[in-house]
């Protein structure tokens, strides 16, 4: 009945949103550096030229708070074929996990329906164009758990980094209006951070959705969003703000619903489901579409295992 509920909430989102990846050509997948295509009609290039809200994490002080919890947040990179018989690199963002797992956008890992995704990875520490100082390793492009509404996929790692210290998901509440972080990798650049009037929109619609006016570009999808006390607390999607509606707003989904949804998610993390769904359904389950995968029984990290890795680093 939980998934019921979120599928159906997350059904009933009326504003316009759209994901939020960036393409560039096949022949840069494994590359640090990524020259963003101009030709897509936006004013994507121009923004970030500019920089726009976005505070390089290569500002801050080595021993920052922030700067020690964006070491878990890398770029996704991703090769696709596309429709038309050809290759591109699509680019997301995710969060490493404990236990070598990576959280990010369904839509960015497995595929959308026009394309089918051949290579997957994570790229760290790339906090400057040039950066010879970053990690990549490869991702599994079948994830263990995900749900196409709640947009979210958990996928392997083919090898445990040594050198990043995971995120750890908690069930943390988001009011109202609160004040909101994201880390993320907007257009492929190097990681910053939004959090200039970056915050939880004040009309929410009380289920697993996360409306919010923080700003993003594509390449910011599967990004993490933080509270004021640099919580993790929800996952972007997807991106509907215009410059001259105020009440418009970027979607993201609560971590709380995802652990709700998630056993696997509960298990890496040690947490606990909440007992209550975040909405209730409203509708017979029949009229509700389930697409979800679950993990199978006993996969991930237990509490005690996220203890140990923790003690480890």
């Amino acid at each position: 009945m939980l998934r019921l509920a979120f599928a159906l909430a997350l059904s009933l989102a009326s504003a316009p949103a759209l994901a939020q990846v960036a393409t560039f050509s096949a022949d840069d997948y494994g590359k640090t550096d990524l020259v963003f295509l101009e030709s897509s009609g936006n004013a994507s290039a121009y923004i970030a030229a500019q920089d726009g809200a976005f505070e390089p994490i290569r500002e801050l002080p080595a021993d920052d708070p922030i700067r020690r919890l964006a070491a878990a947040i890398g770029r996704v990179d991703l090769l696709e074929q596309n429709d038309r018989g050809g290759r591109d690199l699509v680019t997301c963002t995710g969060a490493i996990l404990p236990g070598g797992w990576v959280l990010t956008n369904h839509h960015c890992i497995p595929e959308n329906a026009s394309q089918r995704l051949l290579a997957a990875s994570i790229l760290t520490g790339y906090l400057v164009q040039g950066d010879k100082d970053t990690r990549r390793y490869t991702l599994s492009i079948d994830p263990a758990d995900w749900h196409s509404v709640l947009d979210f996929s958990l996928v392997r790692m083919t090898d445990m980094p040594q050198d990043v210290l995971p995120l750890l998901i908690e069930d943390v509440a988001v009011d109202p209006g609160d004040p909101l972080m994201v880390i993320h990798h907007p257009l492929g650049r190097p990681q910053v951070m939004t959090r200039f009037r970056c915050f939880a929109l004040r009309e929410q619609d009380g289920g697993p959705i996360l409306r919010h006016r923080c700003d993003t570009q594509p390449g910011s999808s599967g990004s993490i969003l933080f509270d004021r006390e640099l919580r993790p607390v929800a996952l972007h999607h997807s991106g509907g703000m215009t410059p001259n509606d105020d009440r418009s707003f970027n979607k993201s989904t609560r971590l709380s619903a995802i652990l709700q949804d998630s056993g696997l998610l509960r298990e890496i993390t040690g947490a606990a489901a909440s007992a209550t769904p975040a909405t209730p359904p409203t509708a017979p389950a029949t009229d509700v579409p389930l697409e979800s995968r679950r993990a199978p029984s006993g996969a991930g990290l237990s509490s005690g295992g996220v203890t140990d890795l923790l003690r480890g680093n």
